[in-house]
């Protein structure tokens, strides 16, 4: 069996749904539209985004003699474990549990440690991503197809639909790539429910979206006052906001995950207000150990809270 395989068979078996390999190639087209909606705005304050650009579209400037890239998608979707509790505030899917940031860098770390046991070549180097750094994840999942970029900006799989975190494993060795499409027929068609179900318009139009009118945009990275034309329209959402996918016909595939970090709830999908007025920081950051709502911390939690409808 070669190294490909090899490492798409322990991919899987830590728990990857989708693995695919393919050339580390720069990806201009999509550079000059990330850049282009860069210059219009529409990232607001993430200010991160906007550091060197070029690294996210040319993996070369990444990680110099970049020849292959594995991309990896693992699936996080559960159902609602109830109905909404009344005057409870929701809390995005991806957030009920562990932070997937490091779960999925640990096993990226098991997959590099896999391939320096098992490859015979001298010259090997490895960049990993989930989510941090500069790298235009989607868009090299597209051209792994892995699934195809929705119109409200997501990576939908035939698997799984869009409720996938993507990761990849940026290296210097000369891997198989893969060439097969299973994608077709697969679009967006004329459907427009994303656009038309997103109560603050933040879809713009087809795959332009304004981060500044989006809820998890207002709800998780904005450090400031929620605009009010905003904060009317939130509703109980309070970390992050699953409306477009939840509409998205491609999710009636969804199948619940299998990584028991992200099953193990620390936030869940509802939060009681109540029960965070009657903690301070220091106990909201050790409740929410480990947890993505500490992204939005003590201040951005209670400020959701008080806006809640």
């Amino acid at each position: 069996m070669n190294l490909s395989r090899q490492i798409k068979d322990f991919a899987y078996s830590l728990g990857f749904n989708i693995v695919k390999i393919i050339p580390a190639e720069p990806s201009k087209k999509d550079g000059e539209y990330f850049e282009k909606w860069l210059d219009k705005g529409f990232a607001g304050d993430l200010d991160y985004m906007k550091k060197n650009p070029e690294k996210r579209f040319n993996p070369q400037e990444i990680l110099p003699e970049a020849k292959s890239i594995i991309c990896l998608a693992v699936n996080y979707y559960q159902d609602l474990p109830g109905p909404d509790q009344s005057g409870s505030g929701r809390i995005a899917r991806y957030a009920w549990g562990k932070d997937y940031h490091p779960v999925i860098k640990k096993k990226l770390k098991k997959i590099r440690k896999f391939i320096l046991e098992n490859s015979d070549s001298v010259i090997r180097d490895f960049k990993l991503y989930t989510d941090a750094g500069p790298f235009l994840e989607r868009s090299y999942a597209a051209k792994a197809h892995m699934g195809f970029i929705g119109k409200n900006s997501a990576l939908i799989t035939k698997e799984y639909g869009s409720w996938v975190f993507l990761s990849e494993i940026i290296t210097t060795l000369k891997l198989d790539y893969d060439k097969n499409n299973n994608l077709r027929g697969l679009s967006c068609g004329t459907c427009r429910k994303c656009i038309e179900s997103c109560p603050t318009k933040a879809i713009i139009e087809p795959y332009l979206i304004d981060a500044r009118k989006c809820i998890s945009y207002q709800t998780i990275e904005n450090q400031k006052e929620i605009p009010e034309e905003i904060r009317k329209k939130m509703g109980n959402r309070i970390f992050g906001c699953d409306i477009c996918q939840e509409v998205c016909p491609h999710n009636c595939r969804a199948k619940e995950t299998r990584i028991q970090e992200f099953l193990t709830h620390i936030a869940g999908p509802d939060l009681n207000p109540e029960e965070i007025d009657n903690i301070n920081e220091t106990q909201f950051n050790e409740k929410y150990r480990g947890s993505p709502v500490k992204r939005s911390g003590y201040y951005g939690i209670t400020r959701n809270i008080k806006h809640m409808l």
